[in-house]
Parts: structure tokens; sequence; C-alpha cells
């Protein structure tokens, strides 16, 4: 952690520790030192956001219409942006805008580093073999069989099950379609990566979502109703068959 993520982390814990002062001996607020205190998360929480996308302040600062002189003041913690400028913000730097009412910056998250490439790809490698050996199994083709399906020569399939060599994902594609699964099947969902990936994944299908659909599933007050909707789905069709009767039984 470098010098300005300790800074941060100690004024989130200051601007923590007088609400529970204030709320223990009930004294007047000092509404200049908070407001201050608020002015430099946020211009900390600017600064991250913008870092994270590796946008420059000028250009950040012509995205939005504001001097270059305003930007570094909102980072600073000098000035504070209105909510409609803080909106703007939110859209050109692709984080929710609740990211803004926070204490945890994204750069100090540190969600996509730390990864060893090399290790990752060889791991990789051997894992989508060994899949695409079961898979093959699974459809009862031979890798002479696999390997007409896909064009190739059959010690290409040999040497992709062993892990030997990476498979091109146009042939992936191929390989993937002969052994009747889909290119999902191969994808990683074990570690920091695949999680990645998975969520991704599950935001695009959000976002195909009617938009009544999603501003339901978004408010948190109708997560109950959706933790119900959850439940009801793992039930049996015999148990969903009792539950009807039961709601009609109520209703007649």
């Amino acid at each position: 952690m470098n010098t300005s993520d300790k800074s941060f982390s100690d004024i989130a814990s200051k601007i923590r520790s007088k609400r529970t002062d204030q709320a223990a001996d009930e004294k007047p607020r000092n509404f200049e030192e908070l407001y201050l205190l608020r002015a430099r998360i946020l211009g900390v929480l600017i600064r991250d956001a913008r870092q994270a996308v590796d946008l420059t302040p000028a250009a950040c600062a012509k995205q939005i219409d504001v001097p270059l002189a305003t930007l570094n003041a909102w980072e600073l913690g000098q000035k504070m942006p209105s909510l409609p400028q803080l909106e703007l913000l939110s859209y050109t730097l692709n984080v929710p805008i609740s990211h803004f009412w926070g204490t945890e910056t994204l750069l100090l998250q540190d969600q996509h580093g730390g990864v060893n490439t090399g290790e990752y790809v060889a791991l990789r490698t051997r894992l989508i073999g060994a899949l695409l050996r079961q898979a093959r199994q699974n459809a009862n083709l031979t890798e002479e069989a696999l390997a007409a399906e896909a064009g190739i020569a059959p010690g290409h399939i040999t040497a992709y099950e062993l892990g030997q060599r990476p498979i091109p994902t146009p042939i992936l594609v191929s390989l993937a379609s002969a052994c009747r699964v889909n290119l999902s099947y191969f994808l990683e969902n074990g570690n920091r990566i695949g999680t990645f990936l998975l969520l991704q994944e599950d935001l695009k299908h959000f976002s195909d979502l009617p938009e009544e659909v999603r501003r339901f599933v978004s408010a948190p007050v109708n997560q109950p109703f959706i933790e119900l909707a959850m439940k009801i789905a793992q039930l049996g069709s015999d148990e969903l068959r009792t539950i009807a009767t039961s709601i009609l039984d109520i209703t007649l």
C-alpha cells in the first residue's frame, strides 16, 4: 500500500470515528471539518476511478466539460463537484455512482493484478486438453473421428488433449461443436480470472433484460422476492403442484 492509500484509509477511518464519537456524546458537529474530510475522500475516489481507466486529468476534464484546474481541485479535495457533475464522472469513468459514496478504491482492490501469465496459460492449456478428452469420450468419438470433424490431423488432437499444444479458438469452436458441448464448457470458472469472466457474462445478460426487469432486480427492497423465486425454481414438480393447489384453496 502506497502513501496515498494509507492517507486515504486514515481519512476514511477518521470520518467513521467522528460519526461514532458524535453518536456517543451527542456534541454538535463540526460541519466545516466534516465537509473537508468528505471532499478529500471524494477526491481520492475520483482520482482512483480516473486512473483505473487510464484517463489523463486533461482528457477527463475535457470529456465532462470542466476546466482542468477544476478537476484537479476536486481530486485534491479543495472543491466538490455537484451531483450532475458526479453523474457525468460516473458515466465517463464507467463506475457506478455509488462508488463515490464509499471508502474503497478500485486500484487498492487490485482485482486484475498478480497473475502469472505464463503459468496461467500453461495450466489452462492442460486443463482444456483434459476437458476436450472428456468431452470426446462422452460423445463416443475417436481421436481420428474428432480430427475429421474439425478438419485437422489426428496427431493434433493427441497434442491438444495432453496439453502439449494450445488450441486456437476457431478450432476449439469446431471441436466443441463436434463433441456437442458449448464453448463455455471450456471456460475458466475457478479463480480470479474465471470469476471476472463469469461476472462480465452475468452483466451482459443483465443488460439484455427489459428495463423494468432490471429496475426490479436492482432495487434492494425486492431482494426477498428474488430469493423466493430462486427457492421456487429449485422445487420439484410435485412440490410446485402442491403449492399451486394450496394457493387455489386460499383464493377460491
